[in-house]
């Protein structure tokens, strides 16, 4: 390497942080002098936000978010605002990064600095895919973060920005059921008469869908719907299908 080559690397090396030489390093290969056993050796160590590797891997690749796992890192790691790694693969909408997580014993309904849940980060944003995964592992949709919101709620405040399209119609609808609320009165999430797009009561059947999904906690809800003495179609109830 020549000598511009080099400094051009040094400068490189002092100018992120370990977090985030980690994630480059096995992620993008970025830092070819790095040694990604020694950085793996301090797998939880944190950067200037109080995030560690597995906060940076958690938005962008599965992949990197098994290795770090695998090597120990810790899926309910909190950063300085008290935002989990699960919080920022729900709002960046890494559905496989949030399954990964989940599988490794994060906690579904953690906490940040605002009481918001990774599934309030995921409805802030429209997030299906993410959405879906937390509702599988047993997430809580009536939770309320500390301005009383639950996740369905903010979604409804983006939408009545006239912001969102059929996914984001879909998740809110999601959201609803899982919070055993009836749908709107005339339909879409968004809507543009004064009234639309909030929930009408809950009916009898759908409360007590939500009751059973908390009793059950949170844990991978397909495997323990299973093992209920129900019939089939109970049990796709529970678990929000069809």
């Amino acid at each position: 390497m020549n000598p511009s080559m080099w400094y051009i690397m040094q400068s490189i090396q002092s100018k992120y942080s370990l977090s985030e030489r980690l994630i480059r390093t096995i992620a993008v290969r970025s830092f070819p002098h790095d040694n990604v056993e020694d950085l793996i050796n301090q797998v939880n160590a944190v950067d200037g936000y109080r995030r560690t590797a597995l906060h940076y891997a958690a938005e962008r690749d599965v992949g990197c978010v098994e290795i770090l796992l695998g090597f120990g890192a810790d899926p309910n790691a909190p950063d300085g605002n008290m935002d989990s790694p699960l919080h920022w693969a729900s709002y960046r909408d890494r559905p496989e990064c949030a399954r990964a997580l989940l599988g490794a014993g994060a906690r579904v309904d953690a906490r940040d600095y605002h009481r918001d849940t990774p599934l309030s980060w995921a409805a802030s944003r429209g997030n299906l895919g993410s959405a879906r995964v937390l509702l599988e592992y047993g997430a809580q949709a009536s939770a309320r973060n500390l301005k009383g919101q639950t996740p369905a709620a903010r979604l409804m405040a983006l939408l009545a920005r006239g912001l969102g399209g059929p996914r984001e119609e879909e998740c809110l609808a999601l959201l609803r059921e899982a919070e055993g609320q009836a749908p709107a009165a005339g339909g879409g999430g968004g809507g543009s008469r004064p009234g639309a797009g909030y929930p009408g009561p809950g009916s009898l059947k759908g409360l007590s869908r939500r009751e059973v999904r908390r009793c059950l906690g949170a844990r991978h809800l397909p495997a323990a719907v299973e093992t209920l003495p129900l019939p089939g179609a109970i049990k796709r109830y529970l678990l929000l299908v069809g």
